[in-house]
């Protein structure tokens, strides 16, 4: 899901309905950003991957197991971010012109920061 303005109108209203009947805003919080916030200005291949591997071990542990699987339950969207994040390796790119882990784990960034809002799970603290 884009990061659109229609997007973030509706994220608002789902916010506003669950406030107006009497439930929380997030259904759950994943506090990803401890990890993200250690070594910040760090952006080498090697951190961008070890980043990517202990946020998709965090997500993977918080949420419930059925996302994660195939079944019923599953999250073929979440899937795909975390599998992902787990197997980012520092040289996963080497030889490739333009495009780095950093690169990588700021687009499964992106799809999980989409995909919780549109869940109701706040990845802050």
């Amino acid at each position: 899901m884009p990061r659109t303005i229609e997007n973030i109108l509706e994220c608002h209203r789902v916010a506003a309905k669950r406030r107006a009947s009497g439930k929380p805003v997030w259904d759950r919080t994943i506090n990803i950003k401890a990890v993200l916030n250690e070594d910040r200005l760090n952006t080498s291949d090697e951190h961008a991957a070890q980043v990517a591997n202990r946020i998709g071990a965090l997500v993977r542990k918080r949420v419930p197991a059925g996302w994660l699987e195939l079944g019923a339950e599953a999250d073929f969207e979440l899937i795909e971010i975390v599998e992902g994040m787990e197997t980012l390796k520092p040289d996963g790119y080497a030889g490739e012109n333009g495009f780095t882990p950093l690169d990588d784990l700021n687009n499964m960034l992106d799809g999980l920061y989409d995909w919780a809002n549109a869940k109701r799970v706040w990845l802050g603290h």
